[in-house]
């Protein structure tokens, strides 16, 4: 603040009139003409006089900027000093890396320690700037406000094919027919020991009918576009995967229970005859056993159990009443399968979960394949030339003859 206020110039002026008088005095103790002294010089006391006047202007003027340069620094300390409070609080935690910075630490002492205040104070610099290095201003830094970079895995993922299916119960051959035609039999009579010579022999009857298999065709297909081929080089194979999954899938659900109507298959389930050894109390177990029996009743060899998971999964998880296993299982056999009562298990989710198929398969049916499972990539479908789009294309044909139904034999498990 201003210690002496020079604006008023009548306070410089009268002054200057006490110098004169003064000089006045002197000058006539010595025979001075003060008039003529006066007069001699009247233009420089003028000079002088407006001198003086400028003076006290300009040195009003440099007191006012002085004083606004003072309350100017007085604010920017006062500002500086909140943004150091509100550091203080704001910091609480520090990196290993920030000296010697402990947590709780005078965050303010660092800022006035590092930062040009003086020179801030006396008008040579306009801000300080301090760098606090690596310091959390709100909070610790976590996965979750600073997430990390992921490492892309190249292989796509999705649902597992099963190792074994129906087909895998059968024998089959490649055919280029469009059908497959094979007798079926029945015979009635049958041998018997001749009483007397000359008395007529046992006659047996065969009964011969003409049955035809229809080659089926079973396809699925994708669009996609050609660019995502080219860029991604693991699609075309998962692609190829899925849709001879996707056949897989459909042909067991036709193999096993095609109705044999349209353009359907007819499946084993729907030629197989009805399981008929039921008996009063039975376990799953014991209707397995009794199914392997009626098929070894008619001469059939049993080569497969086709059972849905949750089946096989109430199979091996019966007990008696003190809470024992009644059936132990074979786990697997060299083809990946369970083993029931000496006979290996296909799963599928063709089958319902409470229902069982038993056969001697290998001599009951056999499956023709008149082409294999294939994949193929075509532009030519509708305007995928013009879009730039591929159909892939995955495609089966074949067909199956159940020659020995009787080798076959379906049922469902007791409640």
């Amino acid at each position: 603040m201003r210690i002496v206020s020079f604006k008023s110039k009548n306070f410089f002026l009268a002054v200057f009139a006490v110098a004169i008088a003064a000089i006045s005095i002197s000058a006539q103790a010595f025979g001075v003409d003060v008039h003529a002294l006066v007069a001699q010089h009247a233009e420089t006391l003028t000079s002088m006089s407006m001198l003086a006047v400028g003076s006290v202007d300009l040195l009003n003027k440099s007191l006012d900027k002085i004083e606004q340069g003072q309350t100017e620094i007085m604010v920017t300390q006062r500002e500086l000093a909140d943004r150091v409070q509100q550091l203080e609080q704001k910091s609480s935690v520090f990196p290993p890396d920030l000296g010697d910075a402990k947590p709780g630490a005078d965050i303010g002492a660092m800022v006035v320690k590092a930062g040009n205040l003086d020179g801030l104070r006396n008008g040579s610099v306009k801000s300080v700037r301090v760098a606090l290095k690596s310091l959390s201003m709100k909070a610790a830094l976590t996965n979750a406000t600073v997430p990390g970079v992921a490492d892309r895995e190249g292989e796509i993922f999705t649902a597992l094919p099963r190792p074994i299916s129906v087909r895998d119960l059968l024998m089959s051959r490649p055919t280029s027919a469009a059908s497959i035609e094979y007798l079926g039999s029945t015979r009635g009579g049958a041998a018997a020991i001749q009483v007397a010579e000359g008395d007529q022999k046992a006659e047996l009857e065969l009964t011969l009918d003409l049955q035809t298999a229809p080659v089926r065709t079973i396809a699925v297909w994708v669009p996609a576009s050609r660019q995502v081929l080219d860029d991604n080089r693991d699609l075309a194979d998962f692609i190829n995967l899925e849709l001879r999954d996707a056949l897989r899938l459909e042909e067991d659900a036709q193999l096993l229970k095609g109705p044999g109507t349209g353009s359907t298959i007819s499946g084993l389930w729907t030629n197989a005859v009805a399981y008929s050894r039921a008996q009063v109390g039975d376990t799953p177990g014991d209707t397995l056993r009794r199914a392997i029996t009626q098929v070894q009743l008619a001469r059939g060899v049993p080569s497969g159990i086709v059972l849905n998971p949750v089946g096989l999964e109430d199979l091996e998880l019966e007990k008696d009443t003190e809470g024992r296993y009644l059936v132990s299982l074979t786990v697997t056999d060299g083809n990946s399968r369970a083993i029931t009562w000496r006979v290996p298990v296909v799963v599928t989710d063709a089958i319902s979960a409470d229902e069982f198929l038993v056969g001697d398969f290998s001599r009951a049916a056999r499956l023709y394949d008149r082409q294999e499972a294939v994949v193929e990539i075509s532009k030519e479908h509708a305007d995928f030339f013009t879009r730039n789009l591929v159909a892939i294309l995955a495609e089966e044909r074949l067909a199956l003859a159940v020659m020995r139904p009787n080798m076959l034999v379906k049922g469902t498990f007791a409640a």
